[in-house]
Protein backbone atom coordinates (compact mmCIF):
# COMPACT_ATOMS: atom_id res chain seq x y z
CA UNK A 1 0.00 0.00 0.00
CA UNK A 2 1.27 3.57 -0.79
CA UNK A 3 0.57 4.85 3.11
CA UNK A 4 2.49 1.98 4.07
CA UNK A 5 5.44 2.75 1.87
CA UNK A 6 5.04 6.89 3.02
CA UNK A 7 6.02 5.66 6.73
CA UNK A 8 8.80 3.61 6.07
CA UNK A 9 9.93 6.64 4.57
CA UNK A 10 9.45 9.44 7.27
CA UNK A 11 11.01 6.43 9.76
CA UNK A 12 14.43 6.90 7.70
CA UNK A 13 14.60 11.06 8.20
CA UNK A 14 17.31 11.58 10.98
CA UNK A 15 17.57 15.09 12.76
CA UNK A 16 21.09 15.63 11.14
CA UNK A 17 19.70 15.35 7.67
CA UNK A 18 20.59 17.83 5.09
CA UNK A 19 17.56 20.71 3.72
CA UNK A 20 18.37 19.34 0.54
CA UNK A 21 16.99 15.99 1.81
CA UNK A 22 14.17 17.46 2.91
CA UNK A 23 13.08 18.89 -0.43
CA UNK A 24 13.52 15.50 -2.01
CA UNK A 25 11.69 13.65 1.18
CA UNK A 26 8.68 16.78 0.28
CA UNK A 27 9.08 16.65 -2.88
CA UNK A 28 8.62 12.20 -2.86
CA UNK A 29 5.50 13.08 0.02
CA UNK A 30 3.49 15.20 -2.86
CA UNK A 31 4.15 12.57 -5.73
CA UNK A 32 2.88 10.13 -3.52
CA UNK A 33 -0.29 12.15 -2.70
CA UNK A 34 -0.95 12.86 -5.94
CA UNK A 35 -0.49 9.15 -6.61
CA UNK A 36 -2.95 8.84 -3.93
CA UNK A 37 -5.46 11.27 -5.73
CA UNK A 38 -4.82 9.45 -8.77
CA UNK A 39 -5.53 5.87 -7.45
CA UNK A 40 -8.39 6.84 -5.43
CA UNK A 41 -9.90 8.57 -8.53
CA UNK A 42 -9.37 4.92 -10.41
CA UNK A 43 -11.09 3.19 -7.64
CA UNK A 44 -13.73 5.44 -7.69
CA UNK A 45 -14.51 5.30 -11.26
CA UNK A 46 -13.83 1.68 -11.48
CA UNK A 47 -16.83 1.63 -8.37
CA UNK A 48 -18.76 3.68 -10.73
CA UNK A 49 -18.51 1.32 -13.36
CA UNK A 50 -19.54 -1.39 -11.20
CA UNK A 51 -22.48 0.51 -10.20
CA UNK A 52 -23.59 1.26 -13.75
CA UNK A 53 -22.55 -2.05 -14.64
CA UNK A 54 -24.78 -3.83 -12.09
CA UNK A 55 -27.06 -1.49 -13.10
CA UNK A 56 -27.06 -2.53 -16.19
CA UNK A 57 -26.98 -6.21 -15.69
CA UNK A 58 -30.29 -5.38 -12.76
CA UNK A 59 -31.84 -3.45 -16.13
CA UNK A 60 -31.00 -6.36 -18.79
CA UNK A 61 -32.18 -9.12 -16.52
CA UNK A 62 -35.57 -7.24 -15.46
CA UNK A 63 -35.85 -6.92 -19.31
CA UNK A 64 -35.19 -10.43 -20.04
CA UNK A 65 -37.52 -11.03 -17.06
CA UNK A 66 -40.20 -9.49 -18.32
CA UNK A 67 -40.18 -10.62 -21.61
CA UNK A 68 -39.55 -14.39 -20.68
CA UNK A 69 -42.76 -13.53 -18.42
CA UNK A 70 -45.01 -11.46 -21.59
CA UNK A 71 -43.65 -14.54 -23.90
CA UNK A 72 -44.49 -17.47 -21.32
CA UNK A 73 -47.81 -15.67 -20.72
CA UNK A 74 -48.49 -15.53 -24.79
CA UNK A 75 -47.68 -19.09 -24.82
CA UNK A 76 -49.51 -20.26 -21.66
CA UNK A 77 -52.62 -18.20 -23.12
CA UNK A 78 -51.83 -19.96 -26.39
CA UNK A 79 -51.55 -23.70 -25.04
CA UNK A 80 -54.77 -22.81 -22.72
CA UNK A 81 -56.75 -21.70 -25.86
CA UNK A 82 -55.06 -24.64 -28.17
CA UNK A 83 -56.05 -27.09 -24.78
CA UNK A 84 -59.61 -25.55 -24.97
CA UNK A 85 -59.83 -26.16 -28.73
CA UNK A 86 -58.09 -29.65 -28.47
CA UNK A 87 -60.67 -30.45 -24.92
CA UNK A 88 -63.70 -29.42 -27.43
CA UNK A 89 -62.78 -31.40 -30.50
CA UNK A 90 -62.26 -34.47 -28.19
CA UNK A 91 -65.35 -34.11 -26.44
CA UNK A 92 -66.91 -33.59 -30.29
CA UNK A 93 -65.41 -36.54 -31.01
CA UNK A 94 -66.55 -38.51 -28.04
CA UNK A 95 -70.17 -37.14 -28.54
CA UNK A 96 -69.63 -38.46 -32.25
CA UNK A 97 -68.50 -41.07 -31.18
CA UNK A 98 -71.15 -41.97 -28.58
CA UNK A 99 -73.49 -41.30 -31.75
CA UNK A 100 -71.76 -43.56 -33.95
CA UNK A 101 -71.51 -46.22 -31.17
CA UNK A 102 -75.37 -45.99 -30.64
CA UNK A 103 -76.20 -46.26 -34.32
CA UNK A 104 -74.29 -49.43 -34.66
CA UNK A 105 -76.11 -50.56 -31.77
CA UNK A 106 -79.10 -50.09 -32.77
CA UNK A 107 -78.24 -51.63 -36.59
CA UNK A 108 -76.66 -54.45 -34.66
CA UNK A 109 -80.12 -54.88 -33.11
CA UNK A 110 -81.68 -54.21 -36.18
CA UNK A 111 -79.55 -56.79 -38.35
CA UNK A 112 -80.02 -59.41 -35.72
CA UNK A 113 -83.64 -58.73 -35.72
CA UNK A 114 -83.95 -58.68 -39.56
CA UNK A 115 -82.14 -61.84 -39.72
CA UNK A 116 -84.33 -63.73 -37.16
CA UNK A 117 -87.52 -62.54 -39.47
CA UNK A 118 -84.93 -63.86 -42.91
CA UNK A 119 -84.94 -66.64 -41.14
CA UNK A 120 -88.38 -67.32 -40.50
CA UNK A 121 -89.13 -65.47 -43.86
CA UNK A 122 -87.06 -68.31 -45.28
CA UNK A 123 -88.56 -71.22 -43.45
CA UNK A 124 -92.01 -69.60 -44.29
CA UNK A 125 -91.06 -69.09 -48.26
CA UNK A 126 -89.67 -73.07 -48.10
CA UNK A 127 -92.66 -73.99 -46.51
CA UNK A 128 -94.97 -72.21 -49.14
CA UNK A 129 -93.10 -73.80 -51.62
CA UNK A 130 -93.35 -77.20 -50.57
CA UNK A 131 -97.14 -76.53 -50.71
CA UNK A 132 -97.02 -74.88 -53.81
CA UNK A 133 -95.18 -78.01 -55.17
CA UNK A 134 -97.92 -80.07 -53.75
CA UNK A 135 -100.56 -78.32 -54.77
CA UNK A 136 -99.27 -78.10 -58.57
CA UNK A 137 -98.65 -81.41 -58.89
CA UNK A 138 -101.75 -82.46 -57.05
CA UNK A 139 -103.77 -79.84 -59.92
CA UNK A 140 -101.18 -81.97 -62.59
CA UNK A 141 -102.82 -84.94 -61.60
CA UNK A 142 -106.20 -83.80 -60.98
CA UNK A 143 -106.54 -82.08 -64.96
CA UNK A 144 -104.65 -85.12 -65.58
CA UNK A 145 -107.36 -86.83 -64.32
CA UNK A 146 -110.47 -84.67 -65.60
CA UNK A 147 -108.09 -85.51 -69.06
CA UNK A 148 -108.18 -89.03 -68.50
CA UNK A 149 -110.79 -89.95 -70.99
CA UNK A 150 -109.99 -86.79 -73.94
CA UNK A 151 -108.28 -87.33 -77.39
CA UNK A 152 -107.04 -84.90 -79.52
CA UNK A 153 -107.75 -85.11 -82.94
CA UNK A 154 -105.54 -82.69 -85.83
CA UNK A 155 -106.21 -82.01 -89.43
CA UNK A 156 -109.51 -81.68 -90.01
CA UNK A 157 -110.71 -78.77 -91.91
CA UNK A 158 -112.11 -75.88 -90.46
CA UNK A 159 -115.90 -75.93 -91.33
CA UNK A 160 -116.48 -79.55 -91.01
CA UNK A 161 -118.19 -80.73 -87.92
CA UNK A 162 -119.49 -77.55 -87.01
CA UNK A 163 -123.60 -78.46 -86.86
CA UNK A 164 -123.50 -82.13 -84.86
CA UNK A 165 -119.60 -82.67 -83.97
CA UNK A 166 -120.54 -85.56 -81.98
CA UNK A 167 -122.32 -87.37 -84.62
CA UNK A 168 -119.05 -86.23 -86.85
CA UNK A 169 -116.55 -87.34 -84.89
CA UNK A 170 -118.43 -90.98 -83.89
CA UNK A 171 -118.08 -91.48 -87.81
CA UNK A 172 -114.36 -90.05 -88.64
CA UNK A 173 -113.44 -92.36 -86.02
CA UNK A 174 -115.25 -95.48 -86.93
CA UNK A 175 -114.69 -94.69 -90.57
CA UNK A 176 -110.53 -94.02 -90.17
CA UNK A 177 -109.98 -96.28 -87.58
CA UNK A 178 -112.63 -99.13 -88.82
CA UNK A 179 -114.16 -99.59 -85.65
CA UNK A 180 -116.61 -101.89 -84.93
CA UNK A 181 -119.17 -99.49 -83.85
CA UNK A 182 -119.04 -95.90 -83.39
CA UNK A 183 -117.60 -94.99 -80.26
CA UNK A 184 -120.00 -93.37 -77.83
CA UNK A 185 -118.72 -89.64 -77.30
CA UNK A 186 -119.84 -87.16 -74.30
CA UNK A 187 -118.31 -83.97 -75.80
CA UNK A 188 -116.31 -82.87 -79.02
CA UNK A 189 -115.61 -79.36 -79.79
CA UNK A 190 -112.48 -77.57 -81.62
CA UNK A 191 -109.68 -75.49 -79.17
CA UNK A 192 -111.50 -72.23 -77.64
CA UNK A 193 -109.46 -70.00 -79.95
CA UNK A 194 -109.50 -67.58 -82.51
CA UNK A 195 -110.46 -69.28 -85.95
CA UNK A 196 -107.39 -69.58 -87.95
CA UNK A 197 -107.17 -67.60 -91.27
CA UNK A 198 -107.10 -70.32 -94.53
CA UNK A 199 -103.41 -70.40 -94.32
CA UNK A 200 -102.88 -71.80 -90.94
CA UNK A 201 -103.20 -75.00 -89.79
CA UNK A 202 -107.02 -75.71 -88.60
CA UNK A 203 -107.68 -75.96 -84.78
CA UNK A 204 -107.79 -79.69 -83.14
CA UNK A 205 -110.59 -81.62 -81.98
CA UNK A 206 -110.95 -82.25 -78.41
CA UNK A 207 -112.99 -85.27 -77.74
CA UNK A 208 -114.46 -86.79 -74.47
CA UNK A 209 -114.64 -90.42 -74.54
CA UNK A 210 -117.44 -92.33 -72.82
CA UNK A 211 -115.55 -95.60 -71.74
CA UNK A 212 -112.28 -95.37 -71.31
CA UNK A 213 -111.46 -98.74 -72.73
CA UNK A 214 -112.77 -97.38 -76.35
CA UNK A 215 -110.07 -94.57 -75.48
CA UNK A 216 -107.37 -97.16 -75.06
CA UNK A 217 -108.36 -99.17 -78.82
CA UNK A 218 -108.62 -95.72 -80.44
CA UNK A 219 -105.27 -94.85 -79.57
CA UNK A 220 -103.74 -98.25 -79.92
CA UNK A 221 -105.43 -98.20 -83.85
CA UNK A 222 -103.98 -94.45 -84.39
CA UNK A 223 -101.07 -95.57 -83.57
CA UNK A 224 -100.22 -98.61 -85.41
CA UNK A 225 -101.97 -97.00 -88.89
CA UNK A 226 -98.68 -94.98 -89.92
CA UNK A 227 -100.39 -92.60 -91.68
CA UNK A 228 -103.85 -91.63 -91.09
CA UNK A 229 -106.30 -90.24 -93.79
CA UNK A 230 -109.64 -88.49 -93.57
CA UNK A 231 -111.03 -87.20 -97.01
CA UNK A 232 -107.44 -86.93 -98.42
CA UNK A 233 -105.92 -84.95 -95.37
CA UNK A 234 -103.95 -86.51 -93.05
CA UNK A 235 -105.07 -86.80 -89.48
CA UNK A 236 -103.20 -87.40 -86.12
CA UNK A 237 -105.30 -88.42 -83.09
CA UNK A 238 -102.92 -87.82 -79.58
CA UNK A 239 -104.34 -88.28 -75.73
CA UNK A 240 -105.35 -85.08 -74.25
CA UNK A 241 -103.24 -84.02 -71.83
CA UNK A 242 -102.32 -81.05 -69.74
CA UNK A 243 -99.68 -78.23 -71.16
CA UNK A 244 -97.40 -79.19 -68.15
CA UNK A 245 -97.01 -82.44 -68.94
CA UNK A 246 -97.13 -81.88 -72.50
CA UNK A 247 -94.08 -79.57 -71.76
CA UNK A 248 -92.44 -82.34 -69.51
CA UNK A 249 -93.18 -84.82 -72.75
CA UNK A 250 -91.70 -82.68 -75.44
CA UNK A 251 -88.35 -83.15 -73.72
CA UNK A 252 -87.68 -86.59 -74.24
CA UNK A 253 -88.58 -85.71 -78.01
CA UNK A 254 -84.84 -86.00 -78.84
CA UNK A 255 -83.94 -88.95 -76.69
CA UNK A 256 -86.81 -90.61 -79.03
CA UNK A 257 -85.53 -89.43 -82.10
CA UNK A 258 -82.06 -91.21 -81.52
CA UNK A 259 -83.68 -94.43 -80.24
CA UNK A 260 -85.65 -95.32 -83.59
CA UNK A 261 -82.73 -95.94 -84.76
CA UNK A 262 -80.95 -98.38 -82.45
CA UNK A 263 -81.36 -102.24 -82.65
CA UNK A 264 -83.36 -104.76 -80.41
CA UNK A 265 -84.75 -101.52 -78.62
CA UNK A 266 -87.96 -101.05 -77.54
CA UNK A 267 -89.32 -97.75 -75.90
CA UNK A 268 -92.24 -95.81 -74.10
CA UNK A 269 -93.03 -92.58 -72.88
CA UNK A 270 -95.37 -93.06 -69.64
CA UNK A 271 -97.22 -90.85 -68.26
CA UNK A 272 -96.53 -88.23 -66.93
CA UNK A 273 -93.62 -87.95 -68.69
CA UNK A 274 -91.22 -90.91 -67.91
CA UNK A 275 -88.93 -92.63 -70.50
CA UNK A 276 -88.86 -96.70 -70.32
CA UNK A 277 -86.23 -97.95 -72.41
CA UNK A 278 -85.57 -101.89 -73.09
CA UNK A 279 -82.87 -102.84 -74.56
CA UNK A 280 -81.21 -106.24 -75.15
CA UNK A 281 -83.43 -107.31 -72.05
CA UNK A 282 -82.05 -104.41 -69.96
CA UNK A 283 -84.67 -101.99 -68.74
CA UNK A 284 -83.72 -98.79 -67.97
CA UNK A 285 -86.42 -96.06 -66.89
CA UNK A 286 -85.66 -92.22 -67.03
CA UNK A 287 -87.29 -89.40 -65.77
CA UNK A 288 -84.61 -86.63 -66.38
CA UNK A 289 -84.50 -85.87 -70.15
CA UNK A 290 -80.64 -85.09 -70.51
CA UNK A 291 -79.77 -88.52 -69.36
CA UNK A 292 -82.06 -90.15 -71.49
CA UNK A 293 -80.80 -88.52 -74.33
CA UNK A 294 -77.49 -89.11 -73.19
CA UNK A 295 -77.99 -92.98 -72.55
CA UNK A 296 -80.03 -92.97 -76.38
CA UNK A 297 -76.34 -91.62 -77.91
CA UNK A 298 -74.43 -94.52 -76.53
CA UNK A 299 -76.42 -96.93 -78.62
CA UNK A 300 -75.68 -97.11 -81.93
CA UNK A 301 -77.00 -99.28 -84.99
CA UNK A 302 -79.37 -98.48 -88.16
CA UNK A 303 -82.26 -100.86 -86.67
CA UNK A 304 -85.62 -99.45 -86.47
CA UNK A 305 -86.51 -100.33 -82.90
CA UNK A 306 -90.36 -100.86 -82.42
CA UNK A 307 -91.92 -98.45 -80.59
CA UNK A 308 -94.78 -98.85 -77.83
CA UNK A 309 -96.72 -95.88 -76.42
CA UNK A 310 -97.53 -96.48 -72.96
CA UNK A 311 -99.66 -94.01 -71.29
Amino acid sequence: MPGKGKKQKTAHVGPDQTPSSRDMDAHEESTDDEEDTSNRAVLAAITALKGEMAKMKDDICANVDRRIERVYNDLRQEITMANNSVQASIASIEANSQKLHDKAADMERAATAHSDSISQLEQQVASLNSDVATLKRKNEELEGNSRRNNIRITGICEGLGMTKPRDFIATLLKDALALNEQPMIDRAHRTLRQRPSPSEPPRPFVIRIHHYHVLEEILRKAATIKNLQYQGKTIRIFPDYPPTVVKRRALFNRARQVLRNQPDVRYGLLYPARLLVTHNGSQLSFTDPQKAEEYAERLTGSARPQMVEAM
